[in-house]
Formats: structure tokens, C-alpha cells, sequence
């Protein structure tokens, strides 16, 4: 007779389905990059983590909540928004008035909102993550949801006529959008989706072996049909990033491939002259596919650098207003207004630069050079743990490759615009770590479940 899961368990799989559909569904409304609609996300997400907080402990007594083990990279990140809230007191000046360090006070509540609305995910993603089953079907369902944006921001773009839900497009015409706005905001959607199906991959494979495949062995019986699939929407999403005609987003999904494939193939205790090779030879085949799919992009490739001068001048002036406080900061989402004082010609245009389009000068900008430092540092504690997750008995180790993967398409792409201040993008990334930082609750002897490290990585600590 099959045993029942427990209700925990059961609660669980149940929250992990519904953050599943979320996390796609959120790229829909214009990536979700509207006050109205992130903050009905982020209200969705409070809500929910409230009932997690609430229910949990009924379900199972003596519950403790699995963010608790993050605490280093969870008080990093609470740096950012106590330190916004700090710039809205106004504090004296030296003619007896009292102002706010944020040069627009109205507008850092709001963002406040916004960055607990991913504290909210990361914490109830890092919570379901426990199970590997359930690690699996989240992830898979997510990679589904950027497969469908994928096809049908090709369909939009080739079959109905350059397509927009939102409206004739008055910008990026003829290339890819989906149900963005920005084609660099999608490309970098893709590009997460991209390596993600990566680890899945790997993930899945790992039951079975990398280097174990006996010889004869079909591409079907290797990867099965499920693997297979993966590697069909992975198509999809690659020739949907090359429509976009995002050069920095085909830069980045390639540097993020080329780092999750030189994991998966590092963890399979291959030498590292091999996976040199097949890193370089991957990426070479893959720069080569793009460059058959998309001439608009090559176009765009040949004149990256004269195109890039107005981008550069924008940098320069950033780096100005980021010398006026260093330490202090303007205030959260308060760029445009603080650019303004420093914007000089040749940016004379009847515009507003309203984003630094380098998200690491940005947060330099608003926040100065500590508070705005945090969540890097928090990053990157995150991807020293992703590591270890590589080896752990207990850990989900394709899942964490995927989610390193990740983390180097966001540092490339953050390097050249603004796409993870796009919350869509941010749900999907969000999610994508806080499943690498899941950890099975019990040993693998313990369950009637696969090992979680790839299996040759094993064999290696074993010798």
C-alpha cells in the first residue's frame, strides 16, 4: 500500500506548482515592468508567505522556516532596502531645514515594495526546494513557461506580422519581443531560460551517469524523452534569442552557456584541457547557428563599437553623479532625476535617462558605494554555496550548475543594461538561485530517490 506524503509535503508541492506558473506568467503583462502589476505581484507574494508562515507550523509542529539557513546572503540583501529607507528621513541641513537624502522621496517607497517582493520568492522557493521530484517538476514547469515565450515571440514576429499584444510597436520594430517591451530585457529572459534548461539536463541525467553511457547507446536512450525535450525547447529558445537581435543578450546567454557546460563537464571528472575544448568548441558551434539565423544581428554585431560611444558618455556622466555621494547614494529608483544634475553633451537629446543601463553603476548611483555593494556581495556569497551544492550528497548539483549558469549571463548582461531591473526577469533569476540553494531534508539513503551529485563527481571523492 502507497504511503501518503505528509501534509507539509503535501502543502508544499502544492505552493511549488503555483510559484511554477507564476514565475513565466509574470513575463506576460509587459514583463511585469509597471508599478500596477509587480505590485500586485508583490502583494501576491506577501500573501503567500504569510500563509506559508502561518500554516507550516500547524502542519508540522516544530517547523522552522528553511530561509534560516541563508542568513548571510538574506542580511546582505536587507542592506539595500534599510539603507533606502534611511534616505527617506530627512535629516538637517546647515540653513535649518530638514531634507531626505533621495532626491525623490515619492518614488522609494514603492521600490522598497519591489525588493520584498523577491525576498518574499527567494524565501518560498528556497522552502519547497527539499525534494528532488519536486525540484525537478518546479524547474521543468518554468523552463516550459520561457519555451512558450520563446515560440511565441517567434510566431508574433515571423507569422502575425511583427505582432504586439500591447499595441503597434513604436520601438524595436522587426526583431523579437515577445510580451516585452525590450528586446535586451527578453533576450536576457531567454538567456536564463537558456542555461536553465542546461541544468535540468544535467540534473536529470545525473541518476544515470555522464561518462557511464554505454557505447551504441542512442541519443533517445541516453537522454530520454524527456531530455530530449529539453533539448528541443533550448532550440526554440535559441532561435528566439537570435530574433531578438540582442547583441549583448546573445553575448551573455553564450557566456552563460559556456560556464554551465564547463561545470556540468568539470563535475564529470573530465581534465581541464577536454573541457577547455569542448566548452570552446561548443560555443564556437553555437556563435555559428546564430550567425545562420539572424543576419540583422550580425549586422548589429559589425558596428557594436560606434554604436556603443553614446552608452560610454552615459557611463562617464554616472560615474560624476556617482562622485557627488558615494557614499550616500540618491535614493532608490531616484536615477532619473539625479542624472539630470550631471547630464551634460553630447547627451542632449529631448530625452530622459531615466537608467544607467549598467545595473552595477546604477545601484553605485542610488545607493552609494556600500549599501549599493550588498547585494553584489550577496551574489556572490549565493554562488560560493552554488558550488558547494555541486558536490553535496544533498544538494540538487544540475540544478546549481543551472543556476551559476545564470548568475554568469546576469553579470554579463548587467555589465551593458538594465534587464535584471526588470521584475520579470528578476522572478525568473530569483527562482533560479533559490532552487540551486536547495537541499534535500533527508540523505539519499533515506529516500527512494536519485543521488543528488553527478554521479563521476562521486566516483572522483570515492578514489
Amino acid at each position: 500500500m502507497a504511503r501518503r506524503g505528509p501534509p507539509l509535503s503535501a502543502f508544499h508541492d502544492r505552493l511549488a506548482a503555483t510559484l511554477a506558473v507564476i514565475i513565466p506568467l509574470a513575463a506576460v503583462p509587459m514583463a511585469s515592468n509597471r508599478a500596477s502589476i509587480w505590485l500586485l505581484w508583490t502583494a501576491l507574494f506577501a500573501g503567500m508567505a504569510a500563509v506559508v508562515l502561518l500554516h507550516s507550523p500547524r502542519l508540522r509542529p516544530g517547523w522552522r522556516p528553511r530561509f534560516t539557513g541563508q542568513r548571510l546572503p538574506l542580511f546582505l540583501a536587507l542592506i539595500l532596502p534599510l539603507w533606502a529607507a534611511i534616505q527617506l528621513i530627512p535629516f538637517p541641513a546647515g540653513d535649518g531645514s530638514a531634507a531626505p537624502l533621495s532626491v525623490l522621496p515619492l518614488a522609494g517607497p514603492s521600490g522598497i515594495l519591489r525588493f520584498f517582493g523577491y525576498l518574499f520568492l527567494a524565501a518560498m522557493v528556497i522552502e519547497i526546494a527539499s525534494r528532488r521530484t519536486r525540484v525537478l517538476s518546479t524547474a521543468t514547469i518554468i523552463f516550459a513557461g520561457v519555451v512558450l515565450q520563446a515560440v511565441w515571440a517567434l510566431v508574433a514576429l515571423h507569422l502575425l506580422d511583427d505582432f504586439s499584444l500591447w499595441g503597434p510597436k513604436t520601438a524595436y520594430e522587426g526583431v523579437a519581443t515577445g510580451t516585452f517591451i525590450n528586446r535586451n530585457s527578453l533576450a536576457t529572459f531567454l538567456a536564463l531560460g537558456l542555461v536553465l534548461g542546461a541544468g535540468l539536463l544535467a540534473e536529470r541525467a545525473a541518476p544515470d551517469g555522464i561518462r557511464t553511457a554505454r557505447p551504441g547507446r542512442t541519443l533517445t536512450s541516453r537522454l530520454g524523452i524527456k531530455g530530449l525535450l529539453l533539448l528541443v525547447g533550448m532550440g526554440f529558445i535559441l532561435m528566439a534569442l537570435v530574433a531578438t537581435q540582442s547583441r549583448l543578450g546573445l553575448v551573455a546567454a553564450l557566456v552563460g552557456l559556456g560556464v554551465t557546460v564547463l561545470l556540468i563537464r568539470r563535475a564529470s571528472g573530465l581534465s581541464a584541457v577536454r573541457i577547455g575544448a569542448e566548452t570552446a568548441g561548443l560555443l564556437m558551434a553555437a556563435a555559428a547557428v546564430a550567425a545562420l539565423l539572424g543576419g540583422g544581428l550580425s549586422d548589429r554585431l559589425i558596428f557594436l563599437f560606434s554604436d556603443g560611444e553614446s552608452r560610454l558618455t552615459i557611463y562617464r556622466q554616472t560615474l560624476d553623479l556617482i562622485a557627488q555621494r558615494p557614499f550616500a547614494g540618491h535614493g532608490m529608483d531616484a536615477f532619473g532625476t539625479a542624472f539630470e544634475g550631471v547630464r551634460a553633451p553630447p547627451l542632449d537629446a529631448p530625452v530622459t535617462y531615466d537608467l544607467a543601463h549598467n545595473s552595477y553603476l546604477m545601484l553605485w548611483s542610488e545607493f552609494g558605494l556600500i549599501a549599493g555593494s550588498a547585494p553584489l556581495l550577496a551574489l556572490l556569497v549565493v554562488a560560493v554555496r552554488l558550488l558547494r551544492r555541486m558536490g553535496d550528497d544533498r544538494g540538487f548539483p544540475g540544478i546549481a550548475i543551472g543556476a551559476l549558469g545564470g548568475l554568469a549571463v546576469a553579470a554579463v548582461h548587467s555589465l551593458g543594461d538594465f534587464s535584471l531591473e526588470v521584475p520579470a526577469n528578476t522572478y525568473l533569476f530569483t527562482a533560479m538561485l533559490a532552487l540551486g540553494l536547495g537541499r534535500r531534508n533527508h540523505s539519499p539513503s533515506t529516500e527512494n530517490a536519485a543521488p543528488r551529485t553527478l554521479p563521476v563527481a562521486k566516483a572522483r571523492r570515492a578514489g
